[in-house]
């Protein structure tokens, strides 16, 4: 499965538990631009490896990245690309997260998008009022989750129900999964 998660904004509270439920089926690459995935990666160096997770910190574009670390993308049952403004043409999803309000340029850059999942990160603990969007509060408890996880290199589940509900649906029907096995598996502790 070809992912691309789209979007300004900090997506950890939604990258992590997607690298999460994808690695339980297979082996996974998540590509991005972010250097905070590196506290995930012991001695902070890229590429490396979280379990069966491989984690490239690069600013290569999509196409580029391949060379960079000497693979290609079918090495990988799933591939996660944490997006800003790139487009890849191999890509089953896109989901977009929102923070609380758009950067310059993000509506215009998300008209060239064919379909997508909005997700609102409700930092701000306002909701999108659009019916499609995701709504996701942000609290202090999920934050310090993500840097206790980060600490011990280790993907924990999230304390919060609404990012696994989220999670759980956008992805376990392809991933021939119950919703209800998928929330099992976000629920479980790391299993490297």
């Amino acid at each position: 499965m070809r992912i691309g998660v789209l979007g300004f904004t900090d997506k950890r509270p939604i990258l992590y538990p997607l690298m999460k439920l994808l690695q339980y089926t297979g082996d996974v690459v998540v590509i991005t631009d972010d250097r905070r995935f590196k506290r995930l990666l012991e001695d902070y160096t890229s590429p490396g490896h979280l379990g069966n997770i491989m984690i490239c910190v690069t600013d290569a574009t999509p196409d580029e990245v391949w060379e960079e670390i000497d693979h290609r993308e079918n090495d990988f049952d799933h591939v996660i690309y944490d997006l800003r403004d790139t487009l890849h043409e191999d890509i089953d999803m896109y989901i977009h997260v929102k923070g609380s309000d758009y950067e310059d340029g993000e509506k215009d850059f998300l008209e060239c998008v064919d379909a997508y999942t909005p997700i609102k990160l409700m930092y701000d603990g306002k909701p999108d009022r659009t019916k499609e969007t995701m709504n996701i509060p942000i609290t202090l408890k999920l934050l310090s989750t993500l840097e206790i996880l980060e600490n011990k290199k280790v993907l924990l589940p999230l304390p919060s129900p609404k990012v696994n509900k989220a999670i759980a649906k956008l992805i376990a029907t392809h991933l021939s999964l119950k919703m209800s096995d998928a929330l099992k598996l976000l629920r479980k502790g790391w299993q490297s």
